[in-house]
């Protein structure tokens, strides 16, 4: 186990066997590596982990090169995996994550042995996505303290009573993004679905498991559609769960996922021995 830091990304591993598949984590939107906290211990002996905070997240600066970030960081987390002798992974993110894992599936499938998609954002409620623009076009998102319009975004994905204690730590971290990571990554969700479009034309081989919660009133609908038109995806869903499920209901989640992702990594093992 140990923290390590590259020039673009910082990351935390833990390794227990160099044999061992690894799995890639990529968090949501205002948070960092941490949020997999309840999912390491589930983890850790089966699999090697690597852990990555996005740019402008935990550890992670936000410096943008080029025009597009979503394409800047997978060719980061693709270089960090190449540092680090990871030639494929299991991925498993949450809301933004599977957006990052996405894009690296449209352009280096052969990287990723399965993919575990948890809140995925794809398409939105109408009603969200035009409020989704507001608040972060201008002159709302570049007028206002983006803080108020990243409040407004938690509540909105994050709606009940049940779903405070994510909407908290999502409120919290967010304070640390700062105005121009906030309203890039905001628009690289705002626009998910674009994505989700190349994904069903390119990446129907890789494996994928949808985790999403029976309350994630914003994209349950899309990701559902979305999965109907898949034919190696599932979806599950958790009941009385909102959009953070790897929070909200670790123990159902870390069953599903871990069984999904072992069951390909066994397929894997026997497919390579034989």
């Amino acid at each position: 186990m140990g923290i390590l830091h590259d020039s673009s990304l910082s990351y935390k591993t833990f390794i227990t066997d160099s044999s061992k598949d690894w799995v890639v984590f990529l968090h949501g939107l205002g948070g960092n590596w941490n949020i997999f906290h309840k999912q390491i211990d589930y983890f850790k002996d089966h699999f090697n982990l690597l852990f990555i905070d996005l740019p402008g997240h935990g550890k992670s600066p936000f410096i943008r090169r080029g025009k597009n970030i979503l394409i800047e960081t997978k060719q980061q987390v693709l270089t960090l995996m190449d540092d680090l002798s990871i030639a494929s992974a299991h991925f498993l993110g949450v809301s933004l994550g599977t957006i990052v894992m996405q894009s690296i599936a449209i352009e280096q499938p052969q990287r990723i042995m399965s993919m575990t998609l948890a809140g995925a954002a794809g398409k939105w409620l109408k009603w969200g996505e035009l409020l989704g623009k507001a608040t972060i076009s201008f002159p709302l998102g570049y007028l206002l303290p983006y803080m108020i319009s990243f409040k407004a975004f938690a509540h909105l994905i994050l709606p009940k009573k049940n779903h405070s204690k994510s909407r908290n730590i999502f409120i919290r971290e967010g304070q640390k993004l700062g105005r121009s990571a906030y309203l890039n990554w905001a628009g690289i969700i705002r626009d998910s679905y674009k994505v989700y479009e190349q994904l069903r034309s390119k990446t129907n081989y890789i494996p994928k498991l949808y985790i999403s919660g029976s309350e994630d009133h914003m994209f349950i609908r899309g990701i559902t559609n979305h999965v109907n038109k898949e034919s190696l995806a599932q979806l599950h869903i958790i009941k009385k769960c909102g959009h953070v499920c790897n929070m909200e209901k670790a123990a159902e989640f870390n069953l599903i996922a871990f069984t999904f992702i072992s069951q390909i990594s066994l397929k894997s093992a026997y497919h390579d021995v034989s």
